[in-house]
């Protein structure tokens, strides 16, 4: 893959947007049609609200399980309630397609778009959703924090004109995963206001089919982060938000940002009570930048989010879940998410075990293909037990009928118990 020239790096205060910068390869190439190099110069959109001064939106915000959980804890017994986090993967690497947008060259763009959007076929995601599915069905867990939610969508594309028209979605991968949820008469549900819309792209130009000479099609891409709450469990007060410190690639004379950022939800199980969180940290490794630096700092912006949560709307016993994209255990952000947090469910239940969950090969296709890294995480405050951790979808025996591993990741699944209440 050709290098990424060096980013703009949003810093904290910034604008959720990114700077305007130079394209550090110098007066990029013309794409032969303007109006082509037109639209590959638009910027990814940022659709997360942020609420003005906290940097969060929030849903309805009843207090109801923080205010139960603050009357005091009973002397009947703890409560139990097992939790997941599992990375949906976009489907492609994306990294050929980011490199030839920042190139500028338009045939650069139409060819690694085209064989971006033919991986995403090639890697099935309904067939794929349905394997999640069983996963979910199996492990039962109350509330579920997905990453790498993503919606492709397909459109007509004008070569002389570069207009796009008539958008079908392709593949909404949060539809398909419910939708396989209930054909197995597992009941979920999204937990509204509680979904990460993380960074989106412009319609790209591709070809329609091997022998076009033209693109006369085009696909966007639009990630989020969502968390799923099993029908029998209340969940209050959620939120959302966005990260200040994002990375920004160049893309012509402008950038484009990629947005991250988080969703929380309060919890309540059986007598139980509990604060729930979910995020994807900065994936992309780019050269001139230090990504696990750009992770510390939306660390420290969820900490300190979470902070704020609590004190306007009580403590609780704390969950977070994630792709945190920093290894465990020694990585900056890492360890200032435990330092902070408490404790890792993993290293409670497998001191001696590494229980890596990152990443098999972007096709998704070699059963020998070992992971790597533990970045995917289920991290919780300290008067929270965990007594049992398990990983999910590393298995051969966990790969689709087509041979395919469900996602790139491994989940992580805990039983956690926490402090009784009234």
């Amino acid at each position: 893959m050709a290098s990424i020239p060096q980013l703009g790096v949003v810093r904290p205060g910034a604008a959720c947007d990114g700077p305007m910068m130079t394209n550090p390869l110098g007066r990029a190439r013309a794409c032969r049609r303007p109006a082509f190099l037109g639209l590959c110069a638009t910027v990814l959109a940022v659709t997360a609200a942020v609420a003005p001064g906290n940097g969060a939106s929030a849903g309805p915000a009843p207090m109801t399980p923080a205010a139960e959980h603050a009357r005091g804890a009973s002397n009947g017994p703890a409560r139990t309630a097992s939790v997941m986090t599992r990375n949906l993967y976009l489907g492609a690497d994306l990294g050929p397609m980011l490199a030839a947008l920042a190139s500028g060259d338009g045939n650069a763009i139409v060819g690694a778009a085209t064989l971006t959007w033919g991986a995403v076929q090639a890697t099935r995601p309904d067939e794929r959703m349905a394997a999640i599915a069983d996963e979910i069905v199996a492990a039962d867990p109350a509330v579920i924090g997905l990453q790498e939610v993503t919606t492709w969508t397909t459109f007509s594309f004008d070569p002389q004109t570069g207009a796009v028209s008539n958008p079908v979605v392709a593949y909404d991968f949060l539809d398909l995963l419910l939708d396989e949820l209930a054909e197995r008469g597992a009941d979920y549900r999204a937990v509204p206001g509680a979904t990460a819309q993380n960074f989106g792209s412009p319609p790209i130009p591709v070809l329609a089919s091997a022998g076009a000479a033209v693109p006369t099609m085009a696909v966007r891409l639009a990630d989020r982060d969502v968390i799923l709450a099993r029908h029998d469990v209340g969940v209050t007060n959620a939120r959302n938000g966005t990260y200040q410190t994002i990375i920004s690639f160049p893309l012509g004379g402008s950038t484009l940002p990629v947005a991250r950022g988080w969703g929380s939800v309060d919890v309540r199980s059986a007598r139980a009570a509990f604060r729930f969180v979910n995020s994807h940290l900065e994936a992309f490794g780019i050269p001139g930048v230090n990504a696990e630096q750009v992770r510390v700092a939306q660390a420290g912006e969820l900490l300190a989010a979470q902070d704020a949560v609590a004190a306007q709307s009580g403590e609780l016993p704390i969950v977070y879940v994630g792709d945190y994209n920093s290894r465990a255990p020694e990585a900056p952000a890492y360890v200032r998410l435990l330092t902070a947090v408490g404790q890792d469910a993993w290293t409670r239940n497998h001191p001696d075990a590494s229980g890596e969950t990152c990443c098999f090969d972007a096709t998704l296709l070699d059963p020998a293909d070992p992971l790597t890294t533990r970045i995917d995480l289920i991290l919780h405050s300290r008067d929270v037990k965990a007594p049992r951790a398990t990983l999910v979808g590393e298995q051969p025996a966990d790969m689709t009928a087509s041979g395919l591993w469900p996602s790139d990741h491994a989940g992580v699944v805990a039983r956690l118990v926490f402090p009784a209440r009234r």
